[in-house]
C-alpha cells in the first residue's frame, strides 16, 4: 500500500515571539539504524528571521506526494540541500564504540575487536490560475522537482476545494486542524511534484519567516503518525541548544548494545522518554563547534561548472563531480537510467556495483551545469553563510508515539552548559588467568559515565533494550534513563531523578551511595501549549 506523508505547519507573524515550526519525522523504518529512521530538520536564527530546512523523507507514488504548510505571510520558500543533511548525520550524529583492554596474562585473542562507526544510524505565474471562491492565489512556480504553491484562503472548504481540483494529495483528515491557522491569518504553501519528477527526486526544502524561537507541533501529527516516530533537530546559535519545555534525559549506556556499535540506542532513548515524562524528553546527541560540518557541503568553484558544461558523456563527469556526494546523486539521477530496483544513492555512490556501467551515456553537460548551479550552488552559498555565522551546533533526538504528541517542544539555548561529545567508548576490560585463557566472571565493560556490567554467557549486553511498534519487548525491567532532568535558559539542570547509583547497585552490587534515584515517571509533564504554537506537523497514512 502507498505512504502519503503530508505536512502541516502554522504561522505565527501575528505573536510575539513567534516560533519556527517543523515537522518531525514520519519515515519510520524500524530495519535502520536511528539516523536513517528519523526526520531531520536544521534551525538557525538571524536576528527576527528563522532558517529552517526540512530533509522530507517519502516512499510512495509520486502522485500520491503532497505537503501543506501553514506559514507567516512573509514567508520565502527554496530548495535546501541533501549533502546538508548527510553532512550532519556523518559528523554530528552519535558513534558506540567498544575497545578492549587486554590484562597483561592475556594471550592472544581470536576474536574481532568491537566497535563500530556511526550509528547512522535523499516558472513563476502569479495570475491566479485554478482559484476558486475565497481563494487566492499568492505566487505558484517550480521549485525544483515541485509544484510550489501559496495559497490564502478564507475557510477549510474552498481550500480543500481547490487543493482537490488541482491534484495536491492531502488527506482530508487534516482539514479539522486548518482553522485555528486561518484565523491567525495564515498562508498556506502546497507543494506537490511536478509532472514526470518521481519519489527519488524529493529533495530538502529551506523555508524563512519571521520568527525568533525554534519549534515543533506535534498535536495535529498524533492523526497518522507511527509508534516511535523519530525527530532529530539540529540548532546552529551560538550557544547550547535545549528543551525548554520538555525533559532532558542522559541515558543508561548499560542498556545499549555495545557489541553491534549502538544499533538500540533509538530505542533506549524511547523507553528513556517514557520514563521522563510520559514520552516527552529529549536527549542530546551533540553539543559543540559547528566547524565539524561546514566545508562538506561548499559550492562547486567555477572551474568545476565549466568543465562540466563540456562533458558530453557520464564518463567525463567523473573527471569534474563526487559522485558520492548526496545533492549531485539527485541531479545525475534525472539524465541517467538507473537499474530498476536500485536507489540512485546506492547507484552513484558504486556504479560499477551494479554490472557493467554505459559510461558513454550521453548527457546535456550545459543543462546539467545550469542546474547545478542553481539548485546545489545556490543553496550551499546560503548555507556555508549561515555556518560562518553560528558557531555552535547542538543535535537533539527524541521518538514519539501518537498518544504522546499533546505538547509542542520548543527550544532555547543556555550558555553556562558544558559541551556533549557525539564520541561514546566503553571499555572492555579483559582478566586472564595465568595461562592467557580469559576469566569471564572478572573481566568487564565500563560505560563512559562509569557504570560496570557483563556480558552474559553468550557475549551479549544483558540489559540491552529492544522495542517494537512502540513497546519494549526486551529488557522491560532495565531502566533507560540514568539521569531525567529539567534545563533551563541560565545555570544548570534541576535534576528530577538521578538513578546513577541504584544502577550501580544493580550491575555491581555495591551498596547505593546517596543520591536520588525517584522514579522520574510520575513527576508529570510541562504544561501542554495552546494552538498558538501550533506549527508544522507531519502525517502518514496507509491507503
Amino acid at each position: 500500500m502507498a505512504r502519503l506523508t503530508t505536512r502541516l505547519a502554522a504561522g505565527l507573524a501575528t505573536f510575539a515571539p513567534a516560533a519556527a515550526l517543523a515537522c518531525g519525522g514520519l519515515f519510520c523504518n524500524t530495519t535502520q539504524p536511528v539516523n536513517q529512521s528519523a526526520e531531520r530538520i536544521l534551525f538557525a536564527r538571524d536576528g527576527q528571521t528563522m532558517n529552517m530546512h526540512v530533509r522530507i523523507s517519502y516512499q510512495g507514488p509520486p502522485t500520491e506526494f503532497g505537503w501543506l504548510l501553514p506559514v507567516p505571510p512573509n514567508v520565502e520558500t527554496a530548495l535546501s540541500s541533501e549533502q546538508l543533511f548527510a553532512a550532519l548525520d556523518q559528523q554530528a550524529g552519535p558513534i558506540f564504540n567498544l575497545v578492549q583492554q587486554f590484562g597483561d596474562t592475556c594471550a592472544q585473542p581470536d576474536f574481532a575487536a568491537g566497535g563500530g562507526g556511526p550509528t547512522a544510524l535523499p516558472e513563476d505565474d502569479n495570475e491566479g490560475r485554478g482559484q476558486g471562491p475565497g481563494v487566492q492565489v499568492l505566487s505558484r512556480e517550480a521549485i525544483g522537482p515541485y509544484d510550489r504553491v501559496i495559497l490564502d484562503a478564507d475557510n477549510v472548504t474552498v481550500l480543500r476545494e481547490w487543493l482537490d481540483s488541482e491534484g495536491f494529495a492531502i488527506p482530508a483528515d487534516v482539514d479539522a486542524t486548518l482553522t485555528p491557522y486561518i484565523e491567525m491569518g495564515s498562508v498556506f504553501v502546497a507543494v506537490k511534484l511536478l509532472p514526470g519528477t518521481d519519489s527519488g527526486d524529493i529533495a530538502p526544502l529551506r523555508l524563512r519567516f519571521t520568527s525568533d524561537t525554534p519549534a515543533i507541533p506535534l498535536i495535529p501529527t498524533r492523526v497518522a503518525a507511527n509508534p516511535d516516530m523519530g525527530v532529530i533537530v539540529h540548532v546552529l546559535d551560538g550557544d547550547r541548544a535545549i528543551p525548554k519545555n520538555y525533559a532532558h534525559i542522559q541515558i543508561n549506556e548499560a542498556a545499549i548494545d555495545w557489541q553491534s556499535a549502538g544499533a538500540n540506542y533509538a530505542d533506549v532513548v524511547s523507553a528513556a522518554a517514557d520514563e521522563a515524562a510520559g514520552g516527552k524528553a529529549w536527549a542530546t546527541d551533540y553539543a559543540g563547534a559547528s566547524s565539524l560540518v561546514a566545508g562538506m557541503f561548499d559550492p562547486f568553484p567555477g572551474e568545476v561548472i565549466e568543465g562540466v558544461k563540456t562533458a558530453e558523456t557520464l564518463g567525463d563527469l567523473q573527471r569534474w563531480l563526487p559522485f558520492t556526494d548526496a545533492d549531485v546523486q539527485r541531479v545525475l539521477a534525472g539524465y541517467f537510467e538507473v537499474p530498476e530496483g536500485v536507489a540512485a544513492n546506492q547507484f552513484f555512490s558504486c556504479p560499477d556495483c551494479f554490472g557493467n556501467v554505459d559510461w558513454s551515456q550521453a548527457v546535456d553537460g550545459q543543462a546539467l551545469a545550469a542546474e547545478l548551479t542553481a539548485e546545489v550552488n545556490a543553496p550551499r552559498e546560503e548555507l556555508k553563510a549561515l555556518f560562518a555565522s553560528h558557531d555552535y551546533l547542538t543535535r537533539l533526538f527524541t521518538t514519539m508515539s501518537p498518544a504522546e504528541m499533546d505538547q509542542d517542544p520548543i527550544f532555547a539555548t543556555n550558555p553556562d552548559l558544558e559541551g556533549v561529545d557525539r564520541q561514546r567508548t566503553a571499555t572492555w576490560y579483559i582478566v586472564c588467568d595465568d595461562q592467557g585463557r580469559e576469566l569471564s566472571s572478572l573481566s568487564y565493560v565500563e560505560t563512559p559515565s562509569g557504570l560496570r556490567f557483563q556480558f552474559d554467557e553468550d557475549g551479549n549486553v544483558p540489559d540491552a533494550i529492544v522495542r517494537q511498534a512502540g513497546e519494549t519487548i526486551r529488557g522491560k525491567d532495565t531502566p533507560a534513563a540514568r539521569i531525567i532532568e529539567k534545563m533551563f535558559e541560565r545555570g544548570q539542570p534541576e535534576i528530577i531523578s538521578d538513578r546513577t547509583s541504584s544502577l550501580r547497585a544493580r550491575y555491581e552490587g555495591a551498596e547505593k551511595d546517596g543520591g536520588c534515584d525517584c522514579d522520574a515517571t510520575d513527576s508529570g509533564s510541562p504544561a501542554t501549549l495552546g494552538l498558538l504554537l501550533l506549527g508544522l506537523a507531519g502525517l502518514r497514512r496507509r491507503r
